[in-house]
């Protein structure tokens, strides 16, 4: 049974700096999955083609995207209107023409206004956040785009994690907690659905990151890496383990 949207992480008690900061430096995760992009022929420096961008925030991804791929048009779509409204300014500010925000609920039927006009969806850092991943994807691909690609977290086994995490303030209030979730998604089974649904080339890598992260004085949410023997670095954040992967699933 689908559950329902919830909105609380999305429109109360954003962390504002959290989206101001990519502009200026963007995640190590948006640079490679770009390149990942371009690696696997997603997309190509010199290629005209119409992204859509779902669960935009302040629009950072497809600022930097439009930075890499100059000649593609970017709509980016998000729940919170504070957050479009600024990206819309940032980006007029910017005299970027080619990189707009609107209101949009990836939840609502008003979505299909948005049909057979992409070539491509990109979503970063949203479905894992989501209650769970059927009624995203089904509402994305019934916008009809070539293909699709996401940042999440995923794993390589026939193994789903539901996960929610809740923030509180101390030990004692159990009134002001801070809920989100950070679900982890079978791949095999991500991978049946697209298959399912007319998306038969489906390709998937996991994020490596290549820097250091700092671990945080305090034991809240909040990402850093722990190096391993091989050279590799663990993302964690708070008690779980980031498996970060890039997924691409695409029409014959």
């Amino acid at each position: 049974m689908p559950a329902s949207q919830r909105l609380d992480e999305w429109k109360n008690n954003l962390n504002i700096d959290y989206f101001d900061r990519q502009f200026v430096t963007p995640y190590r995760s948006t640079v490679k999955f770009c390149e990942w992009l371009e690696d696997i022929g997603a997309m190509e420096k010199k290629s005209a083609m119409n992204i859509l961008d779902i669960g935009t925030g302040k629009g950072s991804n497809i600022y930097y995207m439009n930075q890499q791929f100059p000649f593609c048009n970017f709509l980016g779509l998000d729940i919170n209107d504070e957050l479009v409204m600024q990206g819309n300014a940032f980006m007029t500010e910017q005299g970027i023409t080619n990189c707009k925000l609107e209101y949009a609920d990836l939840y609502s039927a008003d979505l299909q206004k948005y049909k057979d006009a992409y070539n491509g969806i990109v979503s970063y850092q949203t479905l894992s956040w989501l209650p769970e991943y059927e009624t995203a994807l089904k509402n994305m691909i019934a916008l009809n785009p070539d293909w699709i690609a996401l940042t999440s977290l995923f794993y390589d086994g026939l193994i789903d994690c539901k996960i929610e995490i809740k923030e509180f303030q101390n030990a004692d209030d159990d009134l002001n907690v801070r809920a989100s979730f950070y679900n982890i998604y079978s791949l095999p089974r991500i991978e049946k659905y697209f298959q399912n649904n007319g998306y038969k080339i489906f390709k998937f890598t996991p994020f490596e990151i290549d820097i250091d992260l700092p671990k945080p004085e305090h034991n809240n949410m909040q990402t850093y890496t722990q190096k391993m023997m091989d050279g590799s670095r663990l993302q964690i954040s708070g008690p779980v383990l980031m498996n970060w992967h890039f997924i691409y699933a695409a029409k014959e």
